[in-house]
């Protein structure tokens, strides 16, 4: 009986298609008029399956890779404003685009190829190959088995409670500063190009170039409502890491409340983030006030990168203060709870004034995020209550900069009560390699139920100093290299002076030359003396 292949899933079908038996898919639904056939071979490799999703850069195919027997993601340059298919498959500019056409054509290769740097960071969607064909470009992402955010938090509840989110979102957050301090903005973070994984990981997922993320250009842009900075809908104001911090803290209060807030232009009349007291009550001040930052509609009020964003989240304004000397804090007036000496009011006085301070603040809080509804002198009553018994329980203490092979070594001991568990490794200016960038809970809160604290341990700077090689063989070098997260590849060269397997120099760098993570190294060798003629 004849046979052919699922355009989902890849697996036989027998001869008239219809459902397929392993993934459920209709293989009577026909592919869009504007998308490759099906079962088209692309780079002599990769097999054409069914359209996933498209915007207006282009078109995500399901695929298989026909060397692998793998599937991944085939994603094709297709600005449907900009470009013709023709009958062979191949793209052609339509009339008077050619040079849109071919300058977003660049961009698409560029980003792919600062994606692909990002392999390492395992939060971030991996793109294994890329290649020019049909008179276009064709990025091959990693196939990742998830669910959008959307749709996982639908499954689960509707909301996810502060210390679930905070554990997801915390690597995401550190990846995203990771990309834009590479010059990558996503622009279209929302909970559906964040995916869940099988392992319960958020992916960055959706990659596009600027011009489809924003109104103005010669592409269908395509906003993702609610989440989309007020910049995106302009063709004037910059976008870049502020706009993705927006789309990050919407996505966040998504998650936190199941909805994302009004989109950013109806915001600028009515700027109120709408949320139940009951969510409110859950939540630590410091990361409403560190959300509200966030979700400023105007630029100039924002939180303006991902690095300070994390500090605000931290509850450790020393550590605000350090990331931006210059900045205005956005935030609350902090409050000072020292009791003054000598001269003045007696202390009890200051205990007592302090106390309605507190309360004052919670107020303010809640008026911010609850609009015209207010809290009811019972309700502060239950968050002063869940202050109290927090307080009460043994506290988390502050293991940022810790070395965490020496935190391991006291819980193995038993110095220390709790257990860790680490989420992520990510590239960090600051924190040195091998140290813990970030926690959760953080420093001061209490420990939870299950006893385990969650850390994200620092790979030290992305930036990378190259070794000296005088007197090092090719074979060493290439470990130290390695090593330092370079990719070494060697070329040989005959030499009089340098012996046969040792390093003459590097081919286009010198030692000590300061290399992105993932950089590709070559090395000149000597092959020794050249033959006699």
């Amino acid at each position: 009986m004849e046979s052919k292949l699922c355009t989902n899933c890849f697996a036989g079908l027998p001869a008239g298609g219809g459902t397929c038996p392993v993934c459920g898919w209709d293989n009577n639904q026909p592919q869009p008029p504007e998308a490759l056939s099906f079962h088209t071979v692309v780079a002599s490799r990769y097999q054409v399956g069914r359209v996933k999703e498209s915007n207006g850069e282009g078109i995500t195919y399901t695929a298989l890779d026909l060397t692998t027997k793998k599937l991944v993601e085939l994603r094709e340059y297709f600005p449907r404003s900009l470009a013709v298919r023709n009958e062979d498959g191949s793209v052609a500019p339509a009339s008077g685009q050619e040079a849109d056409f071919d300058r977003y054509l660049d961009e698409f290769i560029a980003l792919a190829k600062n994606v692909s740097r990002l392999r390492e960071v395992t939060v971030v969607h991996s793109v294994l190959d890329l290649f020019e064909e049909n008179y276009t470009a064709y990025a091959v992402y990693e196939d990742v088995p998830s669910v959008s955010l959307r749709r996982w938090a639908g499954d689960h509840g509707g909301t996810l409670p502060w210390n679930t989110a905070n554990r997801m979102f915390q690597p995401v957050l550190s990846a995203l500063g990771l990309m834009n301090s590479l010059g990558i903005s996503h622009l279209g973070i929302s909970p559906d190009t964040l995916r869940v994984t099988q392992d319960n990981s958020l992916l960055i997922t959706s990659f596009s170039i600027q011009a489809a993320r924003r109104e103005g250009t010669s592409l269908e842009a395509e906003l993702a409502p609610g989440c989309a900075a007020v910049e995106q809908y302009s063709t004037k104001a910059p976008c870049g890491e502020i706009s993705d911090v927006y789309g990050f803290a919407a996505t966040l209060f998504f998650a936190l409340t199941g909805k994302v807030p009004q989109e950013a232009p109806r915001r600028m009349k009515d700027p109120r983030l709408m949320i139940s007291k009951e969510v409110l009550h859950s939540l630590p001040p410091f990361a409403v006030t560190a959300i509200a930052n966030a979700l400023q509609v105007r630029p100039a009020q924002r939180t303006a990168s991902f690095e300070r964003f994390k500090a605000e989240l931290s509850a450790a304004p020393a550590l605000v203060e350090e990331v931006d000397q210059t900045e205005a804090i956005r935030r609350l007036p902090p409050l000072d709870i020292s009791i003054p000496q000598g001269r003045g009011m007696p202390p009890f006085v200051w205990l007592i004034g302090s106390a309605v301070v507190t309360l004052v603040a919670l107020v303010i809080i809640a008026s911010i995020w609850l609009g015209d509804r207010g809290m009811s002198f019972q309700d502060l009553t239950q968050l002063f209550q869940q202050s109290s018994s927090s307080q009460a329980a043994e506290t988390v203490p502050n293991l940022v900069n810790a070395n965490y092979e020496e935190v391991q070594q006291k819980v193995e001991s038993g110095e220390y009560s709790f257990q860790l568990e680490v989420t992520a490794q990510e590239f960090n200016d600051t924190v040195a390699e091998g140290c813990i960038s970030s926690q959760n809970p953080f420093a001061g809160e209490p420990l939870p139920e299950d006893g385990t604290i969650t850390v994200t341990v620092s790979r030290g700077s992305s930036q990378r100093a190259l070794p000296e090689f005088a007197g090092v063989s090719y074979e060493n070098l290439q470990q130290v290299l390695t090593e330092n997260g370079f990719v070494p590849q060697r070329v040989d060269e005959a030499s009089e002076d340098v012996e046969a397997g040792y390093v003459l120099r590097y081919q286009d760098y010198e030692a000590g030359d300061s290399l992105e993570y993932g950089a590709t190294v070559t090395v000149v060798v000597s092959s020794g003396p050249a033959a006699a003629e």
